[in-house]
């Protein structure tokens, strides 16, 4: 029994360090809302991407995962989804979309299907979409939730 309570202070503690975080950004462009709503006009588009990069507030990892959505399990977060299982859309620092990308449709044992984004393409369907964060990087887009002054 004590390792449940003390590994659910651990979770509380993440969750509270998290929290201060995020109430520390200067900006805060995205909320649970907008990241769906994000993920849900992706997928409309006519050549959505087929995967894109998360980067989570107080993570230093970049998650490459299939493109989420469009519909969800829970208001606030992923649900049950591989590597990001239950992560919240609000602890979504940004997120990353290659201009070009590999994925392995039959699993990892059997050859790659190498895909390409027409970024300027997708940048103006966003645009008109909503007024999402975007920028542009070396080698795709970014869409940024928070930023810092640091």
């Amino acid at each position: 029994m004590r390792n449940n309570v003390a590994s659910t202070m651990s979770i509380d503690e993440t969750s509270e360090r998290l929290a201060h975080r995020i109430a520390a950004a200067s900006v805060k462009h995205m909320s649970d809302t907008k990241w769906r709503e994000l993920f849900v006009a992706l997928h409309a588009l006519p050549k959505r991407p087929a995967g894109v990069s998360l980067k989570f507030v107080g993570d230093d990892r970049l998650f490459d995962v299939p493109l989420p959505g469009p519909v969800f399990e829970c208001d606030d977060n992923f649900g049950e989804c591989g590597g990001i299982s239950y992560a919240k859309f609000a602890h979504i620092e940004f997120l990353l979309i290659p201009e070009s990308s590999e994925s392995y449709p039959n699993g990892p044992k059997y050859p790659t299907t190498q895909h390409s984004n027409d970024l300027e393409c997708l940048e103006k369907q966003l645009a008109s979409a909503r007024k999402y964060p975007i920028t542009r990087y070396e080698a795709g887009i970014r869409i940024v939730g928070y930023e810092w002054t640091e």
